[in-house]
């Protein structure tokens, strides 16, 4: 095995990017001012959080800095949502379009309830980067109008609440991907994954945040500040669709849209212990969106879109709905792939393999404990298990690293220069993946294409051989992680240089202070297992959701949603009776 040292993942020179503290303070400083004020003003006066709870809880002053964790309580115990409302947002997605569909909902009444629970969330997670609930009601009065004079809804998503990371483009709204020299940058089209859920009839209300330039499993961006886990708001939501998977796991939203390019729905779904959906490359269209390169494209790694959400039947809705409408016409670099609703599977005839250690970090407890009851109780409802070993993760990780960077950060200096903003540690833990600011040539960049061709091919071989339909896989070494110090992705990053689909779900499981206590004699194998594998403190983490990732073959999108769905059932229910 190839030794993992920091100067083999790292760039360990002196940053070339130094901030312009003077520029960014005087240029942008009193545009973030307003931009952060204008969120703050669109929150609803009846949804404004009250000191105390109903039964006596006092809420912080400052949730970013508390260890909070009973924000799933607010709605019912602030008295904000009425008895209705609270119903209205624990509805999964499908049942939300049906019932509007047959009129026993109005998409006035959906989004009124689903703007109060957002606020609340935004409150306590600062999940947002943009919130418009005005213009939300006035489209979802526009929608119940149709429904009223035709009898009819306008599309399959007709009166859906929908949330969207920031950097998909809104027409006539600011994009900006986390960068603050793109605080003025208005778009005037919609992203193509907009428009075709607008058409569809969603009603967009939130546009939920990101980190600084989207490259880090966390959340922290110079616009908004930090987003905080809501299960305990001293923990990170992971990134960097972390927004989003803050917003529904507080049941501010059914159903949103992310993008993963080295773990950013994988890890906040995990995180955030919600379901979310990496496909393979190319299924989801990212045009229209604003990405970290700016004057070039980068096919060494490519960045996947899709959908989170609180359950599977919301992520084939999302998935049929974008594909039913044939974006590849508009969008000449996806493949024509219409969603297959057929799909069936039956769970004798899985083989899976577990990993319960990468060779690079090893898992924490709460998470081998996880790995363990999914093994025992897949073999008990009649699947196949085996232990999957390690297979060339250092490599992968040399890999991917150096392609995530192989412009020598060129696109994102050029950014931060524009504004002089300071960058966030995980910001420049980013800066130094691979070979950090040397760029690479082109038959140097094509010498990693090969290797990563060929490590593509050796994991396919891997998986005939042995027979391995699916690899069910911690998302990162811990259930959630520690604010500002992620710097391990192999988890999650792995599967993006692989190209294969993902899916994240919730397990039923917690971590227990009292047994998944931290190994304090082990000693760790690497300079990266060195520096993650101490930051996990039981203490800490307990009560935190446990979820894990399923990942399938290339392109067996279909076949790997409805895997999860099987196996999520059988693990949860062995959870509810551990």
């Amino acid at each position: 095995m190839t030794a993992v040292t920091l100067d083999k993942v790292y760039y360990l020179d002196e940053l070339k990017y130094k901030p312009d503290l003077t520029k960014f303070e005087k240029e942008f400083k009193p545009k973030i001012d307003t931009y952060k004020t204008k969120i703050k003003e669109n929150i609803p006066k009846e949804a404004t959080l009250p000191k105390v709870l109903k039964d006596g809880t006092e809420l912080p002053e400052d949730f970013d800095t508390a260890a909070f964790k009973g924000a799933s309580k607010i709605g019912e115990l602030s008295g904000i949502m009425t008895p209705k409302e609270l119903k209205i947002v624990k509805l999964p997605g499908v049942e939300i379009v049906d019932k509007i569909a047959k009129g026993e909902l109005t998409s006035v009444e959906t989004i009124t309830a689903f703007i109060k629970q957002a606020a609340i969330a935004i409150q306590v997670t600062n999940c947002a980067m943009e919130f418009f609930p005005e213009e939300a009601l006035a489209r979802a009065k526009e929608l119940d109008e149709y429904y009223e004079k035709t009898g009819k809804t306008v599309g399959p998503l007709h009166g859906l609440p929908f949330s969207l990371k920031e950097h998909y483009a809104y027409k006539g709204k600011n994009t900006n991907a986390g960068f603050v020299s793109m605080i003025d940058n208005f778009t005037e089209e919609d992203a193509l994954t907009t428009e075709i859920f607008r058409k569809a009839g969603a009603v967009f209300y939130i546009r939920t945040t990101q980190p600084q330039s989207l490259m880090c499993l966390d959340s922290y961006n110079n616009l908004v500040g930090r987003c905080s886990n809501p299960h305990n708001t001293a923990l990170s939501p992971g990134g960097s669709t972390s927004g989003e998977a803050a917003l529904i796991a507080l049941n501010g939203s059914p159903l949103g849209t992310g993008s993963d390019i080295g773990g950013s729905i994988r890890a906040p779904a995990a995180f955030c212990n919600i379901w979310g959906f990496k496909p393979t490359n190319k299924r989801v269209s990212l045009k229209g969106a604003i990405a970290s390169y700016t004057d070039m494209s980068n096919e060494f790694v490519l960045c996947s879109v899709g959908p989170l959400a609180n359950n599977p039947e919301d992520i084939k809705l999302y998935m049929s709905t974008f594909l039913d409408a044939e974006p590849w016409k508009a969008d000449n670099y996806m493949l024509r792939m219409p969603w297959r609703k057929d799909v069936k599977l039956d769970l004798e005839n899985l083989k899976i393999g577990i990993v319960y250690d990468d060779s690079v970090v090893k898992p924490a407890p709460p998470m081998l404990r996880a790995l363990k009851l999914a093994a025992e109780s897949l073999k008990k409802a009649g699947a196949t298990v085996i232990e999957w070993e390690a297979l060339d993760v250092p490599e992968a990780m040399d890999i991917v690293n150096t392609c995530y960077n192989i412009d020598g950060n060129h696109n994102h200096v050029s950014r931060y220069e524009e504004s002089g903003e300071p960058l966030n540690p995980l910001s420049e833990n980013h800066l130094r993946f691979g070979h950090g600011f040397e760029q690479l040539s082109i038959l140097d960049g094509l010498r990693y294409v090969h290797r990563r061709d060929d490590l593509r091919q050796k994991y396919n071989d891997r998986m005939n051989e042995l027979g391995v339909d699916y690899i069910l896989t911690p998302s990162y070494f811990a259930p959630a992680a520690i604010p500002h110090k992620i710097k391990y992705w192999g988890y999650t990053a792995l599967y993006n240089i692989l190209d294969l689909p993902g899916v994240t779900f919730p397990t039923g499981l917690v971590t227990d202070a009292k047994i998944d206590t931290k190994d304090v004699e082990y000693k760790p194998r690497n300079d990266l297992e060195a520096y993650e594998y101490p930051l996990y403190d039981e203490k800490i983490y307990d009560s935190q959701p446990i979820a894990l990732t399923l990942h399938g073959r290339r392109y067996y999108d279909e076949e790997t949603v409805e895997a999860s769905k099987i196996i999520q059932k059988i693990i949860s229910e062995a959870a509810s009776s551990a």
